[in-house]
């Protein structure tokens, strides 16, 4: 009687165990070799012409040099500007003229869907993008 109790339960926690290695381990092939570094507390030299911690003959390279250009390499400001706020939900060129409250909530949605922290994604990023809509929705732009 008490055997299946006991083989359900380690049934269970089997599973459960799984379910979250298999999560840790997706969550880690997202991480760059920078954050990697991060996280063990190592400093790597920035990557710039002279001196890079990724060789050209890597072929993430030419990704590394196109995200180095496209985004800067600092942290937030204080209170987050609207220029900070586009950038993190990725709207940019075109659809800066033409953004609403729409187009911030579908942005938003969508980048919530995959950095909810109950759906094993970041805090701070999902405070960051929380934070980037309200900037939005306080902007100009939007409530023009």
């Amino acid at each position: 009687m008490v055997l299946p109790i006991i083989l359900g339960v380690g049934v269970t926690v089997a599973a459960l165990t799984a379910k979250a290695t298999i999560a840790s381990y997706k969550q880690f092939l997202k991480l760059t070799p920078q954050m990697i570094a991060n996280l063990n507390g190592i400093k790597l030299a920035y990557m710039d012409e002279h001196s890079s911690s990724v060789y050209r003959s890597d072929p993430r390279y030419q990704h590394y040099k196109f995200l180095q250009s496209k985004y800067p390499n600092r942290s937030f400001g204080d209170p987050m500007t609207e220029q900070e706020a586009l950038i993190i939900l990725g709207i940019e060129g075109d659809d800066i003229l033409k953004v609403n409250r729409a187009m911030v909530r579908d942005r938003y949605r969508k980048l919530m869907n995959s950095n909810h922290p109950d759906k094993n994604g970041s805090v701070y990023l999902s405070q960051k993008i929380n934070e980037a809509k309200d900037v939005l929705d306080r902007s100009y732009m939007v409530n023009k």
